[in-house]
């Protein structure tokens, strides 16, 4: 009696095609995370995380101040007024309701050059860090064997240090003439048509703290992008070459 055939020996098994990858894991498949795990690739995440928290913490901010009025007929009227982002606070034009008719209240001084360009300098280095972040991660190939790319990323470096500097410099500057010029009792003095000491007085101070953090992340930021910069120097040609001099010097029979 012959042997029942195998089902295999009746048709052959049905080819399996291969189905396509998704592009998403293509990309994810070519990503070199190691990086991060090293100074210059974990210091671009706290550049990353500071540096937002510094602009936004800036955009982001408002605070109110107010006045008392005692008016004539013994009715006390409180007058209320906003401080914001971009602290233009000479050209807001803010509308206040006064005992018998609204006033347009008026507070001197520009500040928004410097708080502006200290959100354009976070803005730049977040755009910076994004950008540092794919080569280092996608195009490690380009940072290795390229030996211009180490050596921009160090410039772009020092000149992100300096930038952080002058920005968090000026805005500490313009925050302190902020403060002053919108204390309540410098807004009432520069309002006498309607708004006399005798008549208005200080309800509620501006709160600036959340701003004067805004100032110390500034810093912070200059810090991390100095600190950075030595081990930037490490990957540039210049370092690796002085260190194959000095162990060639120090090992001459390995030299040779």
């Amino acid at each position: 009696m012959e042997p029942m055939p195998m089902q295999y020996e009746q048709q052959p098994p049905p080819v399996y095609m291969e189905q396509p990858k998704n592009p998403i894991q293509g990309i994810l498949a070519n990503l070199n995370t190691r990086v991060l795990k090293e100074p210059r690739g974990f210091m671009k995440i706290l550049q990353f995380v500071f540096g937002i928290s510094a602009f936004a913490t800036t955009t982001s901010f408002s605070t109110k101040f107010s006045f008392l009025m005692n008016c004539p007929d013994s009715k006390t009227v409180s007058v209320s007024g906003i401080v914001d982002y971009p602290f233009a606070v000479d050209s807001e034009n803010q509308k206040v309701e006064t005992c018998d008719k609204d006033e347009e209240l008026y507070i001197s001084g520009d500040f928004s050059s410097d708080a502006e360009f200290f959100v354009a300098v976070g803005v730049l280095a977040f755009l910076y860090i994004i950008g540092a972040l794919v080569l280092y991660c996608y195009l490690s190939h380009m940072y290795e064997n390229n030996p211009l790319v180490p050596l921009v990323d160090c410039a772009a470096h020092i000149l992100f240090a300096i930038l952080w500097l002058a920005g968090s410099s000026a805005w500490a500057n313009s925050l302190t003439n902020l403060g002053y010029a919108t204390s309540v009792n410098n807004i009432i003095a520069e309002n006498p048509e309607f708004c006399k000491a005798e008549i208005c007085v200080a309800d509620k101070e501006p709160n600036y703290a959340k701003l004067v953090i805004s100032v110390i992340l500034g810093f912070l930021n200059v810090f991390l992008w100095a600190s950075n910069l030595w081990f930037l120097y490490k990957e540039t040609h210049y370092f690796k070459a002085k260190a194959q001099n000095q162990a060639d010097a120090t090992n001459p029979m390995g030299a040779a």
